[in-house]
């Protein structure tokens, strides 16, 4: 949590057995004076994941193995944050920046990550929430009881990637979208209109 440097985090309950679900919003003190609660609630078989709230410059891929890691280091996209959360499966937190980042530059980046990834052969997916360390998942085909798995922290360092910046330059000085063409209309024809009324 610390890595991400976010004031402000949602936490996300879901119970596996029947996907009930329960919000908080926490600051990082309250969410690390709760942790005893999350662990109990966890053992009762509710998932706990979490994301930043409200604006921030951090994006999240999800089933990432170590050689998509390696990649991403390469390229300069280190990670502020890895989980491990079952074995060889990787969870990568990404701090663009130090600030918030528009909510389109974050989305362009993440799949622009994720697709050149799965060009590589791997099936990777842009998350919104993360899996809290220390914590077990009930997802189907996961272990239970005894035998459960917790989700690791790989890492922690909390750097801003120095791909980042570059990358999100390059990206707002792009044009925006062109919006799809019209449809000419035929001179002489013209429009009809409908009369609102179900035929």
């Amino acid at each position: 949590m610390t890595a991400l440097g976010c004031a402000q985090f949602v936490v996300r309950l879901v119970q596996a057995r029947d996907g009930k679900e329960e919000m908080r919003q926490w600051s990082e003190l309250e969410l690390l004076r709760s942790l005893a609660w999350l662990k109990r609630m966890n053992a009762r078989g509710y998932d706990v994941t979490l994301r930043p709230a409200g604006p921030h410059g951090l994006l999240l891929l999800d089933g990432l193995q170590e050689a998509d890691l390696q990649r991403l280091d390469a390229r300069g996209w280190h990670s502020a944050a890895v989980v491990e959360v079952q074995h060889g499966r990787l969870q990568a937190w990404i701090k663009l920046s130090g600030q918030p980042v528009a909510d389109a530059l974050r989305h362009q980046a993440a799949s622009r990550l994720a697709s050149d990834l799965f060009r590589s052969g791997s099936a990777i997916t842009v998350a919104e929430f993360g899996v809290l360390a220390g914590l077990t998942c009930h997802a189907p085909g996961m272990a239970e009881g005894p035998a459960a798995r917790y989700a690791l922290l790989q890492a922690s360092s909390g750097t801003v990637a120095t791909a980042a910046a570059p990358c999100l330059e390059r990206m707002a000085h792009l044009p925006d979208p062109s919006p799809p063409p019209r449809l000419a209309v035929p001179q002489g024809v013209a429009r009809k209109r409908s009369s609102g009324r179900a035929r």
